[in-house]
């Protein structure tokens, strides 16, 4: 029969799995809704001349949007795109980061935007005009009475595979962070007793043992924390949706309060605090009102009198590049503490 502690093993690592598998199928969804977008992506960019532009009377929907267009000339509209760039509210410089061209194509004209060159070819989207662009473009009589020679749509030299390769590699990203969360769980759900926890249980002797009691200590805590943390004589249990671990008293190293100061621009904000209690085998970090953090770290000490206690550089120090002497040193506090009867 599993025992309590394999029981929420198991658990929780199913609830890992499941949520990654949903994130990982919606995730593919979304990458593969937009069709027309990836056919482009893969088969374009599309050679398109006038008989082809001529034929698009819907511009959000024609299937060939990616375009490669000659223009016979290329004519300077006077439009010009600039970045601004501001801060604190106030404009400090700007810069040109596009230009618009008017591309004759027979008796039409093909508006592109570049990049600023006078390139009589020209790759990129097709895409309705901005509202703006069209005001600057036909602010006169004249220019109005050619709006008809111009298609209704203009193409956008901004790389059109960019968001393509980005959503790419956010893809890989995902992937690997699923391969790294959602594998392990996996394997602790179809055999829990390959998870860290129940070998470094069972380390400690007697697992059926020390499921019941860290159970009946999770059931009638004694003292509650933050993020799922319970406190009884002996463990440390934190139990969540995601996660589940069991720390013992008698492996605590160091605990100390952690103060984070807040501020937002240079303007204090508050503080956080935080317990730490460093283990073998792992760290609780409870976080809550000063008060509370106080609490658990006095009921801490009352269980671990010989472990490190309160917070300096030097104990920092020794803890992250000296491990080993550090655990000799609270290992020889442990040895003064039980000599002296209890008392260190």
């Amino acid at each position: 029969m599993d025992s309590w502690i394999v029981k929420r093993i198991r658990a929780t690592s199913l609830r890992r799995v499941f949520v990654w598998s949903l994130a990982l199928v919606g995730g593919v969804v979304l990458a593969t809704s937009d069709h027309r977008y990836i056919a482009n992506f893969l088969r374009g960019p599309y050679p398109l001349v006038q008989a082809d532009l001529d034929s698009i009377h819907d511009v959000t929907l024609t299937p060939r949007y990616y375009a490669r267009v000659a223009g016979d000339r290329v004519i300077d509209t006077g439009i010009r795109q600039y970045t601004i760039h501001r801060q604190n509210g106030i404009e400090t410089s700007r810069e040109e980061s596009g230009a618009y061209n008017a591309f004759a194509m027979g008796n039409r004209f093909l508006v592109v935007r570049t990049g600023g060159d006078d390139s009589q070819i020209a790759e990129g989207k097709l895409a309705p005009w901005p509202e703006d662009l069209e005001t600057q473009l036909f602010d006169s009589k004249e220019m109005r009475s050619l709006r008809s020679s111009f298609y209704p749509f203009y193409l956008d030299s901004d790389s059109f595979r960019r968001p393509g390769f980005v959503v790419i590699g956010i893809g890989v990203l995902f992937l690997v962070l699923f391969m790294w969360q959602a594998l392990p769980a996996w394997r602790a759900w179809r055999d829990p007793e390959r998870h860290p926890l129940a070998q470094r249980i069972a380390q400690w002797g007697d697992p059926m043992g020390v499921a019941l009691a860290a159970e009946h200590e999770f059931d009638n805590a004694l003292l509650r924390g933050n993020a799922g943390w319970r406190l009884g004589n002996k463990y440390l249990v934190r139990s969540t949706f995601f996660s589940f671990n069991v720390l013992r008293f008698q492996d605590v190293l160091w605990a100390y309060k952690k103060i984070t100061k807040h501020s937002v621009n240079f303007i204090p904000t508050g503080k956080t605090y935080e317990a730490i209690v460093a283990c073998y085998g792992g760290t609780a970090t409870i976080r809550g009102k000063e008060k509370k953090v106080n609490e658990l770290l006095a009921f801490v000490q009352q269980r671990a009198p010989w472990a490190m206690h309160g917070y300096s550089d030097d104990l920092a120090s020794a803890f992250t590049k000296r491990r080993q002497e550090f655990s000799r040193t609270v290992e020889q506090r442990r040895q003064d503490w039980k000599t002296q009867g209890g008392k260190i």
